[in-house]
């Protein structure tokens, strides 16, 4: 897959999307409540630093900081310029809800930065996930957490939907299994902690740098 057509095709997806991403439908209704269980899993505290890489307009990141009390530093990241122009607008008033545009594969933030980080519902788009594991590797403090949530492939329906949505949606890659997401951890020097099951479909995949 050509690097510089897949970046576009997502960037343009992204950036269209952000006109309707705080909208109230169902399908806007279930990304939220997958948002809620990851980071319920992921139990964020007074005086975190956090992460939620495919932040979008910045929801999750503002969920994270009010069940933190606002105490703390809470960063977005996404590759979308639209959806972070809305992010920065949504949260203007809190000094400490920062947005940047950037890839999964490149975050312009120093080492060791972040006590937790998230991705719910993005991985599968990234076209080098282990550089993007990397990433989250690097920056995560020693003994920080990363909680992914996405389709798993663990069963043939998911491998038959992952299937269908690479001939239906340019901007997908892969769809992983919890294995694959065990490996991908190990090999970026991450403790796998195994996955929490929100759904029989979706499974948040846990790692922690040690």
């Amino acid at each position: 897959m050509n690097e510089a057509w897949h970046r576009k095709v997502n960037e343009d997806k992204w950036d269209r999307w952000a006109r309707v991403a705080d909208g109230k439908g169902l399908k806007f209704r279930f990304l939220r409540k997958c948002q809620v269980h990851a980071i319920k899993i992921a139990d964020p505290r007074p005086g975190i630093s956090f992460l939620d890489i495919g932040c979008g307009t910045g929801w999750a990141v503002g969920f994270a900081a009010k069940i933190s009390d606002y105490n703390g530093i809470f960063y977005g990241i996404d590759m979308s310029e639209e959806m972070i122009k809305k992010a920065m607008v949504n949260f203007k008033e809190h000094g400490n809800i920062r947005f940047l545009r950037a890839s999964s594969e490149s975050i312009p933030i120093e080492n060791n930065f972040f006590d937790t980080i998230i991705c719910t519902n993005s991985f599968h788009h990234y076209l080098k996930p282990d550089l993007a594991m990397a990433e989250i590797a690097r920056l995560l403090k020693p003994g920080g957490k990363a909680f992914i949530l996405d389709l798993a492939a663990d069963s043939l329906v998911i491998k038959i939907i992952d299937k269908l949505m690479k001939l239906l949606e340019p901007s997908h890659v892969k769809l992983y299994s919890s294995k694959e997401f065990g490996d991908m951890m190990a090999a970026a020097g991450l403790k796998y902690l195994g996955y929490n099951s929100p759904a029989k479909l979706f499974r948040v995949q846990m790692g922690r740098n040690e």
